[in-house]
């Protein structure tokens, strides 16, 4: 019997893998739980990213510092909307300039290395994969357009709209970081 959090995330790849035995025991296999308390660092700016990550309960931020130290919320990452995490030096194996800190407790489930292995394995596993980083990309893309296109009232109507999970479980701070307030110096 499987483990709710691998059923959850089963329910994130196709049927046919998830029918599929010989895949099953070989990403049960390549998978572990880890816990990252809250406050703790899944990634820092200058850090290899090592693996991507399925959250199955908790949330993320991302952030970028620049030089002078000022901190720019570029995304967020939870159990409820885009449960994948991952940054783009995984793949381009250059440091991140991008932190990736938990605001609650997250428990998730990661693949080391094994990612490009199942790619290799099982065709419907690359392709799945392939189409969550495209997602990811997509999200933020979109967030960020909505957000420069947007007065900070009408940004908070939207997140209101869409995406309450966000104004529910994250802090105002984050938020105002997100919406680059804290940069404009409107809130400290």
């Amino acid at each position: 019997k499987l483990s709710p959090d691998f059923e959850k995330f089963l329910s994130f790849i196709p049927e046919i893998l998830s029918r599929d035995e010989s895949f099953l025991k070989d990403l049960e296999s390549c998978t572990r739980g880890v816990t990252i308390r809250k406050g703790d660092y899944l990634i820092r700016t200058g850090e290899f990213a090592k693996m991507p990550i399925f959250i199955n309960k908790g949330l993320f931020i991302n952030q970028y510092i620049n030089e002078n130290g000022n901190e720019c919320v570029t995304g967020f990452s939870s159990d409820s909307m885009y449960p994948f995490v991952s940054t783009i030096g995984y793949f381009t194996q250059v440091p991140s300039e991008f932190e990736v800190k938990a605001i609650e407790m997250v428990n998730c489930s990661v693949f080391p290395e094994d990612i490009e292995r199942l790619s290799l394995g099982y065709p419907a596993f690359a392709t799945c994969y392939q189409n969550v980083m495209l997602m990811i990309i997509s999200k933020l893309y979109s967030m960020f357009a909505v957000r420069q296109t947007c007065k900070a009232e009408e940004f908070l109507k939207y997140l209101y709209t869409n995406h309450q999970w966000i104004v529910s479980r994250v802090p105002d701070k984050y938020i105002a970081q997100y919406m680059g307030l804290v940069i404009l110096g409107i809130v400290s």
